[in-house]
């Protein structure tokens, strides 16, 4: 009888090693991968004409939190309430800025737009980005359970539609 049990008691520990191995590979993997995507740097560490970029775009601007990834610094900030991040090259050359925008000043032909065709929804978020000298919208949309992500051009033309 002891003989049938020691094998079930053997298995049960054998599967709690499983998955304790599981969940610490697994929580291994998203730490390295997480560390990999973008890499918190200082002040300190961003170079000069990176900084004096960032600088030229917002003086005065003291609390700043920084990260590079794939040679591109990417600072974070807040102004007048109002949060932006900007993606600057190690040339100093701004890729993009995307800042917080008020729901309430969204181009109305967006507006329009989201009124018409996703008329149970309610705008969540908005952002305006700016890349390559083009404006874009970032409008977040929801209606339990589901979540959209739209991105409109800056005449409101819808660019891109997703479940976020």
């Amino acid at each position: 009888m002891h003989s049938r049990l020691f094998p079930v008691s053997s298995l049960n520990f054998e599967r709690k090693q499983i998955n304790m191995k599981t969940i610490l590979t697994s929580l291994l993997t998203v730490m390295v991968v997480s560390f990999a995507a973008a890499q918190e740097i200082q002040e300190t560490q961003v170079p000069s004409v990176v900084l004096n970029a960032f600088q030229l775009k917002f003086p005065g601007i003291k609390e700043t939190e920084w990260e590079l990834k794939d040679g591109v610094y990417k600072v974070e900030c807040e102004v007048q309430s109002r949060e932006h991040d900007l993606w600057i090259d190690k040339n100093g050359v701004v890729q993009s800025h995307k800042q917080d925008f008020p729901k309430k000043e969204l181009p109305q032909p967006i507006v329009a737009y989201i009124n018409q065709h996703f008329k149970d929804y309610k705008i969540d978020d908005a952002d305006k980005i700016t890349a390559g000298g083009k404006v874009s919208y970032e409008v977040d949309i929801e209606k339990k359970p589901e979540d959209r992500k739209l991105i409109f051009s800056e005449e409101g033309i819808l660019l891109e539609n997703k479940v976020d």
